[in-house]
């Protein structure tokens, strides 16, 4: 419900489930008054804070927040009995910080939640739902299960409101900390991973192996490396045997690369098979990376890679590798579900 006063330059904002009297004004009544609210400037290729809330106009201000849209905005009287969008924000964040999780400051009204170590996220999605049926409330998560790295923002809240009642400002607290912890990143516990590279065109020198510097890149994004690493012919037997030594040796993840497809020279399959290794799956529901296979040697994970490994950016790899770092066992239900959300861009 609004009032409007002509005469008086003002309008009353009025938000009967709070309990708060808003002051509305004319750019030029604000002259003398703090705004309540951050003023954003926008324009193409820009998006910037014009003025901070709790900035006190001065009449030189007047015309920069018409140049920027804003001929009324919201003054802080000092009637509000809610609590401020950015407060609001930074009691959410506060108690979704945990051992590896940190938050920033409030940035229009939203706050970034920060993985503190590379590893992987858990995301409890029940609880992310729950706030988010809250009115006025917003949280925003990468996807469970995702690889991240330190730095990364792995998730943000955010008020939709200037204020929010103090009453579900507190349910959502209370929820949260019934939960907590809602985000995770659990970091790697794999240490020790050995690499095969198989094909003869490669043993042999005619081709350049690709897939070294790609499974480097992608382990110290983690901050890991690889112990040992091997190149061998198409060769059943050889490579059969040398995933067993490597096993014996005491790896903590066998990487065989190549002979993935069903070309007559392809033999990795037939070989992580003869092992006696377990195998989750042999194909994943996933593109780029359907052609990957998953199994256990006792404990120990060995995954035959695909070349699309090499020139795609993400794979199924990609996906699998944070939850292969962190030894969680991979069922063939859970490949099967990766189906939805399969086609990775």
């Amino acid at each position: 419900m609004f009032l409007c006063i002509d005469k008086k330059a003002y309008v009353f904002a009025r938000f009967p489930s709070l309990g708060v009297a808003m002051r509305k004004v004319k750019a030029e009544s604000a002259v003398g008054k703090r705004l309540a609210h951050d003023i954003i400037r926008y324009g193409p290729a820009l998006k910037a804070v014009l003025f901070k809330r709790g900035h006190m106009v001065g009449a030189e201000d007047v015309e920069k927040l018409k140049d920027a849209g804003n001929y009324f905005v919201y003054v802080d009287d000092g009637k509000e009995k809610g609590v401020h969008e950015d407060e609001a924000a930074t009691r959410m964040a506060r108690v979704l910080a945990c051992e590896n999780i940190s938050y920033t400051r409030p940035n229009k009204a939203a706050v970034s939640l920060l993985a503190e170590k590379n590893g992987l996220l858990n995301v409890k999605v029940d609880v992310v739902k729950k706030i988010n049926l809250i009115k006025d409330f917003v949280f925003a998560t990468q996807a469970n299960n995702a690889g991240v790295r330190k730095g990364d923002v792995v998730g943000v809240v955010k008020i939709i409101p200037l204020t929010v009642d103090e009453r579900r400002m507190r349910k959502v607290e209370e929820i949260l900390k019934k939960n907590k912890p809602i985000l995770r990143v659990v970091p790697p516990t794999v240490k020790k991973i050995g690499v095969i590279t198989t094909g003869t065109e490669v043993y042999e020198k005619r081709v350049k192996d690709g897939f070294g510097p790609v499974l480097k890149e992608k382990l110290a994004s983690y901050g890991l490396g690889i112990k040992e690493s091997v190149v061998l012919p198409d060769d059943e037997d050889k490579i059969r045997e040398k995933i067993i030594e490597f096993k014996k040796k005491g790896y903590e993840l066998i990487l065989v690369t190549g002979g993935m497809a069903v070309d007559s020279d392809d033999v990795t399959p037939a070989a992580i098979r003869g092992t006696g290794a377990d195998v989750v799956s042999r194909g994943v529901p996933t593109f780029p990376g359907s052609m990957i296979m998953l199994a256990y040697l006792d404990c120990v994970p060995v995954i035959g890679l695909p070349a699309c490994v090499i020139p795609d950016k993400r794979t199924s790899f990609d996906l699998l590798l944070p939850r292969i770092l962190v030894k969680e066992k991979i069922t063939r239900e859970e490949l099967a579900e990766m189906g939805h959300g399969g086609l990775i861009r």
